[in-house]
């Protein structure tokens, strides 16, 4: 049994995927950010229904209930400040340049993305109980880490749209709105997260997502990436970087998928 505290949001990476939640190769197809000031995540429910049939006389001769079930998740996404590669990783907006190329701001546009969405994972601090472990032997010293483990929790997104915009003598906030999808094809994902061995090696997902799931919760203690050089947005490379014999989902000849996933290429700011 895990159990484990939910304090603060530490660390918030988008990809941009499919709408299978294959992640998609691009110039710009991924961000790592602090500027965040929350994440909601609220399931959408098909309520139960009653069924029954009366007889002639009037009473109940067939009673039946389907139970409940969790259609997908709303998402709020609260930003505290403007990253228009971020905003359009989300929502497919194009960006505004200036005359040298550089993105300074958005467009917006009447139709609602869905097509693709992004995988959104967050990093949540907390100390568990568990986290400081009495050592029974020399051992931990073969073990990486600092110590800490973090919340992890993994959703994929789409038919993001920008909340109101207030310009006033406060501070505004920029809020997008979405809907969860299922995405089998992340698989065990494109980056490493999770610890795979006694060591901490870090790893990509033990087990892959299934096409039944839109949300993974769960206690790892890899530390979360460091935010993108300006919080930009990066290139992202999938079939570049899974080549034999690092494969993403296994090999023409059934060799196995990837438990380490390659790193992508160092990503610098542009000036």
């Amino acid at each position: 049994m895990a159990v484990f505290p939910v304090v603060k949001g530490t660390r918030l990476r988008a990809t941009k995927v499919n709408s299978c939640g294959l992640p998609v190769s691009g110039n710009a197809n991924y961000a790592v950010t602090e500027g965040w000031v929350s994440l909601a995540i609220s399931p959408v429910m098909q309520e139960a229904e009653e069924l029954e049939q009366r007889n002639a006389e009037g009473r109940v001769c067939v009673a039946e209930r389907t139970p409940p079930e969790r259609k997908y998740y709303n998402l709020t996404l609260t930003l505290c400040q403007v990253n228009t590669c971020l905003i359009s990783l989300f929502n497919g907006w194009e960006q505004e340049l200036d005359w040298d190329g550089n993105a300074v701001g958005l467009r917006d546009q009447r139709k609602v993305e869905s097509d693709y969405g992004v995988a959104l994972e967050v990093w949540a601090g907390g100390k568990a109980g568990n986290d400081c472990p009495t050592p029974e032997d020399d051992s931990i010293f073969s073990g990486a880490g600092t110590g800490k483990s973090y919340g992890y929790f993994l959703t994929f997104g789409t038919e993001f749209t920008l909340g109101d915009i207030e310009i006033a003598a406060s501070v505004a906030n920029f809020t997008l709105t979405g809907i969860t999808f299922a995405g089998p094809q992340w698989g065990r994902g494109p980056w490493n997260v999770v610890a795979i061995d006694a060591a901490n090696t870090p790893g990509r997902l033990l087990a892959p997502v299934t096409d039944e799931q839109h949300l993974v919760i769960q206690r790892t203690p890899i530390a979360p990436p460091e935010p993108t050089p300006g919080e930009e947005c990066c290139p992202l490379d999938i079939a570049g970087v899974f080549e034999a014999p690092d494969y993403y989902f296994g090999g023409p000849a059934s060799e196995p998928a990837a438990d380490v996933a390659p790193p992508q290429a160092a990503c610098v700011l542009t000036p």
